[in-house]
């Protein structure tokens, strides 16, 4: 199975969209981290801010989830 957003080759646990998309590890966490940072007001530059971040904070704690 392959994602739908970068078309790379799900490799274990893969993410389900809210509309049904199947994503990567990777782009699963950008899109929560997206999510947060829309939902806490940010808009678009702090919905990319809060991806990022929290694409590394995930990273620096080793989780996979």
């Amino acid at each position: 199975m392959r994602c739908e957003q970068c078309r790379r080759k799900i490799r274990g646990r893969g993410h389900t969209s809210i509309t049904g998309r199947k994503l990567c590890d990777r782009c699963g966490t950008r899109l929560h981290g997206r999510t947060a940072g829309a939902v806490a007001g940010g808009g678009i530059p702090g919905a990319r801010a809060v991806s990022g971040w929290y694409a590394r904070a995930k990273r620096a704690m080793g989780r996979r989830d």
